[in-house]
C-alpha cells in the first residue's frame, strides 16, 4: 500500500462527524457539551459537580417522625405547631371543631363545646368547611364523604389511630367528596393509612403516615375515577406499598416514602402504580420528593405511566431472589401490556440489583444520575445501572432513551440491553465494577439479542470510561455509535484478560452476527485490543484507535483486530486512524478488511494477517492510506507475523 495523505479530521479527535465536536461531546444549541449533565441542568436542590448531580439533603438519615426533601440540609418536623388549642388554623364561624380532651356532654362542634371524635366533625361540617382538630389521639376509623378541609395542629400533636382490621382504612376518603383536603395530622392504623376512590381533587397536605398495617396512602378507581395529590408529607414503615395508585392518578410532591416493609412474600414498594378496575392503567408523577430504604422498590410501575421529576430514589434492599431492592421498575403486566415511565433530573443512587430495571416497556431518563447499585447479596451476580431487557417469553421488545445521564459505579454491567432498543445521548458510564460473583465484567455498555428479538443501540456524543473486560460489548446485536469516546478500558478482574474497547461478536446457537457502525470516535488506553470484530461486520468512518496495550498472559495489544468465527467478519475502515498500540494496527484472522484514507501510524505492526478456521486473511488497500512513523512514511504491507486470534468473549446478559 503506497503512502497517502493523513485522513480527514486532525487525528487527535476522531474525525468531523459532529462539526466542531470532540468524541464524548454532544453537539447542542449553544455548543459542544462534555458527556454527561451540564451544570444548569440538575434539578433544584441539587447541586453539579464532576458532569453528575447530587442532592443537598442532611448528611446522616432522618429520625422516624422527621423528613427532609432536596434542596434542605436538616431533618424537620413535618410541619410546625402553632399556638394554643386551634394553632393557626383557618376557623371561622362555620368551622366544627373536634378535641378529644373536652369533657363535657353538649358537643355542638363549636371552640368553647368541640365534639370529641373526628367523625362527628366531618359529619357536621358543611361542605367546604373546615374541621379543626386539637391535640390528642383520636380513635377511630374517619370517613369523609364530603368536600370538607379536616386539618390538625400539627402531625405531631394530633393523630387518627384507625381501630378497624388491616382491610379498613383509617381514613377514608369516598364519592363525593371531591377537592376534600387532609391537613396536619399523624395517621396509623392495623390496615392503610388513608384510602382515597371515586374522589378527585383530593389533597393530603402535611401529613405523618407512620406504621400501617398495608399501604400509607392508595386511591383507585373501584367507585369511579379518582385522583390524589400527596404535598408536604412523610409516610413511613407502611406495609406493601406507601404510595400506591390503583388504576387513579396520584401526585406525590416534596414528600418522603422511607421504609416501606414488606408483607409476607410479597415486596415492599415505596411508590406503586399498576391497572385497577376495567383495566384502567394508574398514572403516577413524583416531584421533589425522596423515596428511600424500601424493602423491595422505589418507584414500582406496572403496565401504568410514571413521572419522577427533581427527586431522589435510594437506599433500597431486597427481601429475596424475586424482590431485590431495585431504584425503579417498569414492567408489563400479565397481559403483555407495557409500562411507561419518565425519569428527569433526578438520582438513583445506593439501591440494589439494578438502579433501574424495564422489561416489556419502555423508560425515557434525562439529567439524571444512577450510581452505586449494589448487588442483592443473594444475586452477586448483580449491581447492574439500567438494565432494559424484552419481555422473551412474550415477544414484547422493550425501549430507553437516555439523554445526558451519568452510570457510574455500577457493578457487571453499567447500561445492558438486551432484545431491546437503546438511544444514548450525552450519556457518561463511568467506572463499571466487577460482579461480587466471581470478579467478572465490569462492562461499560452491552447490548445483545435473545431469540429473534434483536438488541439495537444507537449512541452520539456519549463517554464510557474506566470499564473492565469490555467498554462497549455489542452480540449478535446492532450498534450505531457516533461521536463515542470509549477510554481506559481495564482487564476483568478475576484474570487480568481482555480490556477491550469495544467488542463485537455474533450468537453462534442463534446464528446471528453482530453489526457495528463507528464514526467520528475514540477509542484509546484499551487492553488486548482497541476493536474486536468476531464473526460480525463492523465500518469505520473517521474515528481513532491509539494506546492499546498487551496483556499480560501475551496478546498483542492490537488496534483493530477482526476474526472469521461461525460467521465471516467483515470491517471497512474509511479516513481512520490507528496510532501507538503495541501491536498490529490491523489483525486480520480469516476476516475480509478494506482500508481506505488511513492512517497507521508508530504501531509495532502496521498490517497482520493469518488464517483461521481454514480462511485466509485479507487486507484489502482502497486507496490513499499512510503508514510510518514520527514523520518517517513506508509502505503499507500487510504480513503474517503469527499471532493468535482473540477469543470471544462470554455471554453478558440474559432475560
Amino acid at each position: 500500500m503506497p503512502p497517502a495523505e493523513t485522513p480527514d479530521g486532525d487525528g487527535g479527535s476522531g474525525g468531523t462527524a459532529v462539526p466542531g465536536c470532540a468524541p464524548g461531546e454532544l453537539a447542542t444549541a449553544s455548543g459542544c457539551e462534555p458527556a454527561g449533565i451540564p451544570p444548569e441542568a440538575c434539578g433544584a436542590g441539587f447541586t453539579p459537580g464532576d458532569r453528575a448531580c447530587a442532592p443537598v439533603l442532611p448528611p446522616a438519615p432522618c429520625a422516624a417522625g422527621t423528613m427532609a426533601v432536596p434542596g434542605e440540609t436538616a431533618c424537620r418536623e413535618v410541619a410546625p405547631c402553632g399556638e394554643g388549642a386551634w394553632g393557626d388554623l383557618p376557623v371561622d364561624e362555620q368551622t366544627q371543631f373536634v378535641d378529644a380532651a373536652y369533657a363535657g356532654a353538649d358537643s355542638d362542634g363549636s371552640a368553647a363545646r368541640p365534639w370529641t371524635t373526628v367523625g362527628d366533625g366531618v359529619l357536621a361540617a358543611a361542605p367546604g368547611g373546615v374541621v379543626a382538630v386539637a391535640a390528642g389521639t383520636y380513635a377511630e376509623d374517619v370517613i369523609v364523604d364530603k368536600p370538607v378541609r379536616l386539618w390538625g395542629i400539627c402531625p405531631a400533636m394530633v393523630e387518627i389511630a384507625g381501630v378497624g382490621p388491616d382491610t379498613s382504612a383509617a381514613i377514608t376518603v369516598e364519592p363525593g367528596a371531591d377537592a376534600a383536603e387532609i391537613r396536619g395530622v399523624a395517621v396509623r392504623g392495623a390496615g392503610a393509612g388513608i384510602v382515597v376512590s371515586g374522589a378527585s381533587g383530593v389533597v393530603v397536605d402535611e401529613v405523618w403516615v407512620h406504621g400501617t398495617g398495608a399501604q400509607g396512602v392508595k386511591v383507585h378507581n373501584e367507585h369511579g375515577p379518582s385522583q390524589l395529590t400527596v404535598r408536604g408529607s412523610l409516610i413511613e414503615e407502611a406495609h406493601s406499598v406507601g404510595a400506591h395508585s390503583r388504576g387513579a392518578e396520584l401526585v406525590l410532591e416534596s414528600s418522603v416514602v422511607r421504609g416501606t416493609l414488606e408483607v409476607g412474600e410479597f415486596r415492599g414498594s415505596g411508590v406503586a402504580a399498576n391497572r385497577g378496575e376495567g383495566n384502567a392503567p394508574a398514572s403516577i408523577a413524583v416531584r421533589a420528593s425522596v423515596i428511600e430504604q424500601s424493602r423491595g422498590t422505589g418507584v414500582y410501575v406496572i403496565a401504568s405511566e410514571a413521572i419522577v421529576e427533581e427527586s431522589v430514589i435510594r437506599d433500597g434492599i431486597g427481601i429475596d431472589d424475586e424482590a431485590a431492592g431495585m431504584g425503579v421498575l417498569v414492567h408489563r403486566n400479565t397481559q403483555g401490556q407495557p409500562g411507561e415511565a419518565a425519569i428527569r433530573r433526578s438520582v438513583i443512587e445506593g439501591n440494589e440489583e439494578a438502579g433501574m430495571f424495564v422489561q416489556g416497556s419502555s423508560v425515557i431518563v434525562e439529567d439524571t444520575v444512577v450510581r452505586d447499585t449494589r448487588p442483592y447479596p443473594g444475586k452477586l451476580r448483580t449491581g447492574w445501572g439500567i438494565y432494559v431487557v424484552a419481555d422473551i417469553a412474550a415477544g414484547l421488545r422493550s425501549e430507553a432513551t437516555l439523554e445526558r445521564v451519568v452510570v457510574e459505579r455500577s457493578r457487571d454491567v453499567g447500561v445492558a440491553l438486551f432484545g431491546a432498543d437503546g438511544s444514548l445521548d450525552g450519556v457518561l458510564v463511568r467506572d463499571t465494577l466487577p460482579r461480587d460473583m466471581d470478579g467478572n465484567h465490569g462492562i461499560g455498555l452491552a447490548v445483545a439479542s435473545g431469540n429473534e428479538l434483536h438488541g439495537r443501540v444507537t449512541a452520539r456524543g456519549a463517554a464510557i470510561e474506566g470499564s473492565r473486560t469490555a467498554g462497549v460489548f455489542i452480540e449478535g446485536a446492532e450498534a450505531t455509535l457516533e461521536g463515542v469516546a470509549i477510554r481506559r478500558t481495564l482487564p476483568r478482574a478475576s484474570d487480568e484478560r481482555f480490556g477491550r474497547g469495544i467488542a463485537v461478536q455474533g450468537l453462534d446457537a442463534q446464528g446471528a452476527p453482530g453489526r457495528l457502525e463507528l464514526r467520528s470516535s475514540l477509542v484509546e488506553d484499551s487492553v488486548e485490543t482497541g476493536l474486536s470484530i468476531i464473526g460480525s461486520t463492523a465500518t469505520l468512518e473517521a474515528t481513532t484507535v491509539r494506546g492499546t496495550r498487551s496483556s499480560s498472559n501475551g496478546l498483542k495489544g492490537n488496534g483493530v483486530t477482526v476474526s472469521k468465527d461461525v460467521d465471516d467478519a467483515e470491517v471497512t475502515l474509511t479516513g481512520v486512524r490507528i496510532e501507538e498500540n503495541d501491536g498490529a494496527a490491523v489483525a486480520s484472522f480469516g476476516a475480509s478488511v478494506s482500508l481506505e484514507r488511513t492512517t497507521l501510524e508508530c504501531n509495532f505492526i502496521d498490517l497482520n494477517v493469518e488464517t483461521e478456521l481454514g480462511t485466509a486473511g485479507t487486507i484489502t488497500d482502497s486507496g490513499q492510506n499512510q503508514c510510518g512513523c514520527q514523520g518517517v512514511s513506508i509502505p503499507c504491507r500487510a504480513k503474517s507475523e503469527g499471532l493468535a486470534p482473540p477469543e470471544p468473549l462470554p455471554p453478558a446478559l440474559e432475560p
